[in-house]
């Protein structure tokens, strides 16, 4: 019988239609705070308002370009679809077409985006389980974004607050935008290292493991680990198994160090929708960030990571060879 144990992951992309220092962000300056949890997967959920009903629990996903509402709170809140307004949906494990809905206004702590662009997905999905719905890139660019770890809220700054300063003690990583077609979206990408090997990963806050290619766990060189039962990686728009994981003893970026971590090895239509299939690819999720401060800059195409904060060093059991 195959493992209950389920890593939720939701990559959605849709085709369709420095002038002063500091060393902390200024909190007055913040447009909203919002508080969070951290599931046990290590993904990010907050509450949100749908046309000033709820709350509802939104998971923050930095590798989705479009926001979305499963189909249970949308019947609940009797929403409608707009007519002849399909979005194509290109998921981690799987692809779709899905209706755009009809919504006055989302809410998030005392920032409300109008006429949002939510696509509706099925609740039959297992990504549906705990959540209502995904908020995307399309939401998230709107701000530049802090996490805090110690206080677990967000804060939600304008982008100009954050792209004209520079920060000492924080690590500056780059992100670097690789669209999706030739008009359409795109998500965002981080060069790292894996104990000493050039990788690029997807920044992907709605993963709730992070993930390699099969290419790319062959050519670290590092001893893969059969799992003795099979577990899902769940999409979206659909689920798969993995069978094995890699454990890297460091992942390093732009100055910033973790220690322990696994990759789940599959082989994701989303490296195929990247068109970077054919090359060591990697995804890192929300796990490896919500132990630190960060700040993801849209504006600037850069993830602040606040230094000095104890190094991530996680124990790594020991699996059958």
């Amino acid at each position: 019988m195959e493992s209950a144990t389920r890593f939720r992951f939701i990559l959605l992309a849709a085709v369709v239609m420095l002038s002063s220092c500091a060393t902390t962000l200024d909190l007055d300056g913040a447009l909203s705070v919002v508080p969070y949890r951290i599931e046990d997967d290590g993904r990010i959920v907050v509450e949100a308002t749908v046309n000033g009903k709820g709350p509802f629990e939104f998971l923050l996903d930095t590798a989705a370009s479009i926001s979305a509402i499963f189909g249970d709170l949308s019947d609940q809140l009797s929403l409608q679809t707009i007519p002849g307004q399909v979005v194509r949906i290109r998921g981690v494990v799987a692809s779709g077409e899905f209706s755009l809905l009809n919504v006055e206004h989302l809410t998030l702590g005392t920032e409300t985006w109008d006429k949002p662009r939510l696509v509706s997905l099925p609740s039959d999905s297992a990504a549906a389980d705990d959540l209502d719905g995904l908020l995307g890139v399309d939401f998230l660019a709107r701000y530049a974004v802090f996490f805090s770890a110690g206080e677990r809220v967000i804060r939600l700054y304008a982008p100009e607050f954050v792209a004209r300063q520079s920060y000492r003690g924080w690590s500056s990583v780059p992100l670097t935008v690789r669209s999706i077609s030739r008009d359409g979206p795109a998500i965002y990408v981080i060069n790292i290292e894996i104990e000493g090997h050039a990788i690029p990963a997807v920044f992907d806050l709605g993963a709730g493991v992070n993930m390699i290619n099969w290419k790319g766990a062959r050519s670290l060189g590092i001893k893969r680990h059969l799992i003795e039962e099979r577990q899902t990686i769940v999409g979206a728009v659909d689920t798969m198994t993995f069978i094995a994981r890699l454990d890297a003893r460091e992942v390093t970026t732009a100055g910033v160090r973790w220690r322990n971590e696994s990759f789940a090895i599959a082989d994701l239509e989303i490296f195929e929708t990247l068109m970077i299939a054919d090359q060591p690819t990697a995804i890192l999720g929300a796990k490896l960030f919500t132990q630190r401060d960060f700040i993801i800059d849209y504006k600037r195409n850069r993830l602040l990571i606040k230094s000095g904060q104890q190094e991530v060093d996680r124990e790594i059991v020991a699996a059958p060879d």
